[in-house]
């Protein structure tokens, strides 16, 4: 069982889940010096990446000649760390936890004498845990109304999908135009059917759709939204106008409707993929940082660089 494997499967997994998305704390970095990165406010410290460092490279998973990992393969494990640590706080957010059971499905199939079996725990648990975390996320259900309500008014993105107006129109004069009668009190609506390009606005009242439900989850968004609108409607506040934002299309302002319009829509989303759905909308919405000694991290490709 090579440990290097388990760490490139899940950084590949982790960008497919991003779908190279742009989310709001692209780059950061660590003041304290003693911390690797920090994720949601959790801290792995330089010493605990040492010392995981030495093991990897004592064990033969990772090649070194000086005695010190290349930074491509640091780069590579911090990324896996991001998610291991991203793994576990949306699994205890959500009722759920990998059971030594889940394990077991991984440690019945590694053979007698393999070198996994002289790793410390530190290093079984990490390579066992991101191999098994893709299952347990799946068992994730849609949270009760109440709870959906209160993440979705947190956190629009975090609900997994996002249920947006907009008003597309030609210059970034007319956008901030709109944007300052709707400041005004002006009703969003109205706006999008009087002034909106979009084809379908007079219809919609500029409510994005996909398949006539309200909400689309995000995971879609990449296949029809350009980046930058995506990023603008995961930093955007319920209920709150907001922009301009350019695209290809022209110039957007952007509202995450109220939880009281699309609570219906947000709920009926396929039940079978809550878990993968709810695991990216927070994934989007954590805040990851770096030690610039380390590398930055790239949400848009969802590792470290």
């Amino acid at each position: 069982m090579k440990l290097t494997k388990t760490f490139l499967t899940s950084r590949a997994i982790f960008g497919v889940l991003t779908l190279g998305l742009t989310v709001l704390t692209s780059c950061g970095t660590v003041s304290q010096s003693k911390n690797v990165l920090t994720v949601n406010g959790a801290n792995y410290t330089v010493a605990q990446f040492e010392r995981l460092s030495k093991e990897l490279i004592s064990t033969k998973q990772l090649p070194s000649t000086t005695g010190q990992i290349a930074g491509a393969d640091s780069k590579n494990i911090l990324s896996a760390l991001v998610r291991f640590i991203m793994d576990d706080e949306f699994l205890q957010a959500n009722g759920e936890s990998i059971t030594d059971l889940d394990r077991k499905t991984v440690t019945d199939t590694i053979a007698a004498d393999d070198p996994y079996h002289s790793w410390s725990q530190e290093l079984q648990r990490l390579s066992i845990d991101l191999s098994v975390a893709k299952t347990v996320v799946a068992r994730v259900k849609t949270p009760d109304s109440k709870k959906l309500e209160k993440m979705y008014s947190a956190s629009p993105g975090s609900a997994g999908a996002l249920c947006v107006r907009h008003i597309v129109v030609a210059t970034e004069k007319e956008s901030r135009n709109i944007l300052k009668q709707l400041n005004d009190g002006a009703d969003f609506i109205a706006l999008a059917k009087e002034f909106s390009t979009e084809p379908t606005a007079k219809e919609t009242g500029g409510a994005l759709q996909l398949e006539a439900s309200d909400c689309i989850p995000i995971i879609n968004f990449p296949d029809i939204y350009d980046l930058d609108f995506i990023q603008a409607v995961l930093g955007a506040k319920v209920g709150v106008p907001s922009g301009p934002v350019k695209s290809a299309l022209g110039y957007h302002i952007i509202m995450n409707r109220p939880y009281s319009e699309i609570a219906e829509s947000l709920s009926k989303l396929p039940a079978a993929d809550a878990g993968p759905r709810l695991a990216l909308g927070f994934f989007l919405t954590s805040k990851v940082t770096v030690n610039p000694r380390f590398g930055t991290w790239n949400s848009a490709l969802g590792k470290v660089e």
